[in-house]
């Protein structure tokens, strides 16, 4: 019994062993395994941190450009309503002379007019009729070259007066001539005020 014995210890032994060695191989397995997904599921995690990261800040640039362009656009169109403005006010100005300063305005103007000859039409505006009446056409008719022919018709809401020699306008509206001017100046007046 005891051969049968021994055997049966040996056996167990050698089972024992070999169930050692199967556990140790499969725990080492396992370990692997383990390890190496681990390993992928870092490696996954870290690429796709770094995407979120990499369109966050594009996402953050594209705001901030956004935002810049936005405050930029702002400060012009403050610019531009300044400038406006401005010349609303030039306007304003020129509408509220005295009869005298419109006067001497309108001689300057129609002095100033060259190739002129025969009749024209003078078409006076609205807000100007104090100043450029009957008496002061007839004024300017006896040392202009040209004869002034009083429209009945008013440039209604308007300042100063419109020339017309058979089709061809000479516009002297003080609207007219300040947006004549702004038009020319916008650039250099924004240079100078906000440069």
């Amino acid at each position: 019994m005891d051969a049968i014995e021994k055997i049966i210890q040996q056996l167990d032994e050698q089972a024992a062993a070999e169930r050692q060695t199967l556990k140790a191989n499969e725990q080492q397995r396992i370990e692997q395994e383990y390890q190496a997904s681990l390993t992928e599921i870092k490696m996954d995690h870290e690429k796709r941190l770094e995407k979120s990261l990499k369109t966050l800040n594009q996402k953050y640039k594209q705001q901030a450009n956004r935002q810049q362009v936005e405050t930029k656009q702002a400060i012009l169109n403050q610019k531009q309503t300044f400038l406006e403005l401005l010349f609303e006010d030039a306007i304003e100005s020129m509408e509220q002379w005295d009869v005298e300063k419109q006067q001497t305005f309108g001689q300057q103007a129609l002095v100033n007019l060259t190739g002129l000859d025969g009749k024209v039409l003078f078409i006076c505006g609205e807000k100007s009729q104090a100043a450029f009446s009957k008496e002061w056409i007839a004024e300017q008719n006896k040392v202009l070259p040209f004869q002034l022919v009083v429209s009945d018709d008013l440039l209604k809401n308007q300042a100063g007066f419109v020339i017309n020699d058979h089709g061809v306008q000479y516009n002297f509206l003080f609207r007219t001539l300040v947006q004549d001017i702004q038009s020319e100046m916008s650039y250099e007046l924004a240079q100078e005020f906000f440069a």
